[in-house]
């Protein structure tokens, strides 16, 4: 699933497992929820996820577009090579990890 972390300028999500439909379901209402309702930046910690399916990868895009069109920004730390390798592929390097 995810545990949320609270800094004054950013609220993170780490993300713990690869993901099913439910729990990307469930992380995008709480994702969305945070964007309506807080000002502060997304982070999205990757640390424990071994690999990165298209529900995720299209899940991320999707935040990232609402938060710019908020002002906002979003960063994906602690990927492996693996996710890297995914997000190059899909050709989404400078979207996501700009």
């Amino acid at each position: 699933m995810f545990e949320i972390i609270d800094s004054e300028n950013e609220r993170i999500f780490v993300l713990q497992k690869a993901s099913d439909s439910f729990q990307i379901n469930l992380l995008e209402e709480k994702i969305n929820d945070f964007i309506k309702n807080d000002g502060r930046d997304l982070v999205l910690d990757l640390k424990e996820l071994n690999l990165l399916d298209s529900s995720s990868l299209a899940a991320f895009i999707r935040f990232k577009r609402k938060l710019k069109a908020t002002g906002r920004g979003m960063k994906l730390v602690n990927y492996n090579e693996s996710i890297l390798r995914v997000i190059e592929l899909s050709g989404l390097d400078d979207f996501l990890l700009d």
